[in-house]
């Protein structure tokens, strides 16, 4: 059986994990909470940023036990039988393959709108597709020192942006007046985003050098992913009136102008490139580690699942990875294929895979703690689904219907085999 080089560090493993975190949703999700609900905006970061703690515990416990590359599809596998996994497996990998085109097409939207060059709107998904899947296969290790440099440069802009906005406007007390509860709920739905890609990072966990390292990787990316988020609030609220508009389309641009003049317009623009290409990176390594791991459990072609001898590299699943999300992220760009279903199907995902490993760790682990965890994620589950509405109801859905076609297909080859 072919397996992954453990070739990963603390250090490259945490940038990897916040490059995986931090997408897209930094340059809108701030502002848009913002605009919905003022000064109050900062509750539904701070509910978010509580409730996942739970479902972080579950996938830092699962992969510390079962590190492989294929993530909650092996952990479902494990817990809740082959069919559970394949699923599993089956919607990460649809989550991925149309979440990641959309992060690059949001990218080169930002830049094709601050830049007046319209042509950016799909060149750049193309170019930053192309350079994550060369540096994809150059290996893990390669891949992640470049997050690591790509993710210093993201923090030291995001941190002397904020604290000259503050400094200069200074800062703006945060609300405690409650908002209406479906304001609330529809901001914390959009919200959660931001705390998803843990799941995915799981993909990579098969190349730690140490898998005793993943739960203070977890635990540090994030205190960081909450810090850097409490900074955008903080400044935004210190620069911007909740009633712009504009915070809806370029809330760091916004930030950005208010808080350094005319560097505000290219300090935007390294924000997002910044941004994208750490999160492209991190994505497509993560998904090439995920359809190699399905392949090599015989859920893909095996061809897929294949390494290249010198470094253990998955070459091949690379490469189609690569090419596939090209494709789509044209189609996207070109308007051929809707950019707001990709993000929608994409999050709804992410959010049931959550589900999936929060159920697996309630099988498989055992004790007190593991039961308090158990019934946390559990609530923060339930309410997470029943306030996102029919969308998030329509992924659950979809999971339901998946699992219930990979049973009879896998009964019906059972019958065969008589």
């Amino acid at each position: 059986m072919s397996e992954l080089r453990k070739s990963m560090g603390v250090v490259v493993g945490t940038f990897v994990a916040l490059s995986t975190i931090l997408g897209a949703g930094m340059m809108v999700l701030p502002g848009t909470s913002y605009h919905q609900l003022g000064l109050s905006a900062w509750m539904p970061w701070a509910v978010a940023a509580l409730s996942v703690v739970p479902l972080l515990y579950c996938y830092a416990w699962l992969g510390r036990r079962y590190p492989a590359a294929s993530g909650v599809a092996h952990y479902a596998e494990v817990a809740l039988g082959r069919a559970t996994g394949r699923t599993s497996g089956m919607l990460a990998t649809f989550a991925l393959v149309t979440g990641i085109p959309a992060t690059a097409i949001t990218g080169g939207r930002y830049l094709a709108e601050f830049s007046g060059a319209a042509a950016l709107t799909w060149v750049f998904p193309l170019v930053v597709l192309a350079a994550a899947t060369a540096v994809a296969l150059l290996g893990a290790n390669v891949s992640g020192k470049l997050q690591v440099t790509l993710l210093l440069a993201l923090f030291a802009l995001v941190v002397v942006t904020a604290v000259i906005a503050i400094g200069s406007h200074g800062p703006a007390v945060p609300s405690t007046r409650l908002p209406e509860f479906s304001a609330l709920g529809t901001a914390l739905t959009a919200v959660y985003v931001a705390f998803t890609g843990w799941e995915t990072v799981a993909f990579t966990f098969e190349e730690h050098k140490s898998s005793d390292a993943i739960p203070r990787i977890f635990v540090a990316s994030y205190l960081v992913v909450v810090a850097l988020y409490a900074l955008l609030l903080l400044g935004i609220f210190a620069v911007v009136d909740s009633g712009d508009p504009a915070l809806n389309s370029a809330p760091l641009l916004i930030l950005a102008e208010r808080a350094l003049g005319g560097l505000g317009r290219p300090v935007t623009l390294l924000l997002v490139i910044a941004t994208i290409t750490a999160n492209v990176c991190a994505s497509v390594l993560a998904l090439s580690r995920l359809v190699f791991g399905m392949a090599r459990s015989g859920f893909l072609p095996a061809a897929l699942g294949r390494v290249r001898a010198r470094d253990a590299n998955p070459v091949t699943s690379v490469v189609v990875v690569g090419l596939v999300l090209t494709v789509i992220a044209l189609l996207g760009a070109l308007g051929l294929v809707s950019f707001e279903a990709l993000f929608v199907v994409s999050g709804g995902i992410y959010f049931v895979l959550y589900g999936v490993g929060a159920a697996s760790f309630a099988k498989l682990a055992n004790g007190t703690r593991a039961r308090v965890v158990t019934a946390l994620c559990g609530a923060t589950v339930l309410a997470v689904t029943l306030l996102a509405g029919p969308p998030m109801w329509l992924c659950w859905a979809l999971f339901a219907v998946v699992l219930l076609g990979t049973h009879l297909l896998d009964r019906r080859r059972q019958v065969s085999n008589l």
